[in-house]
């Protein structure tokens, strides 16, 4: 009777441990895809990895994920309030910084397109991505604050000197030049948002994580991310129900021949088709 019942609580304390905590399994080697040659996708859970595929060490300029270590910087240091504060009014000197920095793809036209030629407040600089919004971050920090931020968060090879010979550092250095970040290194980065980090204030991260919210579940799960890219493509977020959480950061390539590319469209940007690409992975990993 006592070996019975011994085993009965121990079987219910399994169970409770488990719908407390919704674990996953790590996937290693289940993925019958070709391993890709230039992609990356990394998920992690309570610090472990459940999933890596491709080149998850291989460091890549940040592009517009680094908005998120941007937004961290801007509450730390108080140029950013809350979520709708400060509103920033577009001039036509963010115009022609964007011209010089994208002369061959930069117009008028496209501006409007991705809502960047209006006032934007912190949260809507990261939903639709505003570059100029990002200058304004930098340019008050100034280059020795926005170093040390950089240095302090083991942000990649922590290289913020831009084009060389160009001192373009506070513009560009995350936008393809000299800055760079691996998959795993954005997911750690990541990770750090929920840590207790005496190099930042608790109320930055959370604000920071309050702005990446995609207003998206997936399986139940509430989406945190953001995108990134020119003519390759991020996705870093993770997904959270309750108090669990799952970190990610997805990078593509789309010259790698082994990406499956079906039914990503040709008209989106590389860091939504990127998105689409992280969605398919996780979304078989999730519990519902």
């Amino acid at each position: 009777m006592k070996f019975s019942l011994k085993n009965f609580v121990l079987t219910a304390l399994v169970s409770v441990s488990l719908s407390a905590s919704l674990l996953i399994a790590p996937t290693y080697g289940m993925d019958p895809t070709p391993e890709w040659t230039k992609c990356a996708l990394i998920v992690k859970q309570k610090g472990e990895s459940i999933m890596e595929r491709g080149k998850c060490d291989d460091p890549h300029a940040p592009y517009s994920t680094f908005k998120v270590a941007l937004a961290l910087m801007g509450f730390d240091a108080e140029i950013l309030q809350d979520k709708d504060s400060p509103e920033l009014v577009f001039i036509n000197e963010d115009d022609n910084k964007l011209k010089r920095i994208y002369p061959d793809w930069y117009t008028l036209e496209i501006g409007e397109k991705y809502h960047w030629r209006q006032a934007h407040t912190p949260e809507t600089y990261m939903k639709n991505s505003v570059i100029w919004y990002s200058f304004r971050i930098t340019q008050a920090l100034g280059k020795e604050k926005f170093q040390e931020y950089v240095s302090k968060f083991h942000y990649g090879n922590e290289d913020i000197s831009g084009t060389p010979d160009k001192d373009d550092g506070l513009l560009k250095s995350w936008l393809g030049t000299s800055l760079e970040i691996s998959p795993r290194g954005q997911v750690e980065f990541l990770e750090n948002l929920f840590v207790g980090n005496p190099m930042v204030s608790k109320d930055a991260q959370e604000k920071t994580r309050e702005i990446m919210d995609r207003d998206e579940e997936w399986n139940g799960w509430r989406l945190y991310g953001k995108t990134g890219g020119g003519a390759v493509g991020w996705f870093i977020g993770w997904v959270e129900k309750k108090e669990d959480r799952v970190f990610f950061a997805q990078y593509i390539d789309g010259t790698d021949q082994n990406l499956d590319q079906t039914g990503l469209s040709v008209h989106e940007t590389a860091g939504l088709k990127a998105k689409e690409v992280a969605k398919r992975h996780i979304l078989k990993l999730l519990p519902k």
